[in-house]
């Protein structure tokens, strides 16, 4: 129950997966856009089959750029708010448990 209530009240959410992990989307990613709140990324390219960088999350590519972006989205706070809402309306709208045991189903059908 606290973890929604962080990841929404938290002004960036930084995904940062192991360098081991070259594909899928984390749980964790669709914990913090579910929850409403602005996800910050390494990349990871499974992220652009279902959402599109700077208008559902974001990501980064380096140190330098995390740290560029972090100074970006801070100062842009209409910005940041906008995709944090439009990355929580998708995982309602597709991306929901859901959504999920019902696309199971259907391939075993």
């Amino acid at each position: 129950i606290q973890m929604p209530l962080v990841f929404k009240q938290s002004r960036i959410n930084l995904n940062i997966s192991l360098r081991s992990i070259k594909s899928g989307i984390p749980q964790r990613a669709f914990d913090i856009m579910g929850s409403g709140g602005f996800l910050l990324s390494n990349y990871q390219a499974d992220f652009l089959y279902d959402f599109i960088p700077g208008k559902d999350f974001d990501y980064y590519e380096s140190k330098e750029d995390l740290l560029a972006k972090i100074d970006y989205y801070l100062s842009h706070e209409d910005e940041r708010q906008a995709i944090a809402g439009n990355g929580h309306d998708k995982i309602a709208a597709a991306h929901t448990y859901r959504h999920r045991v019902r696309e199971m189903l259907d391939r075993f059908q």
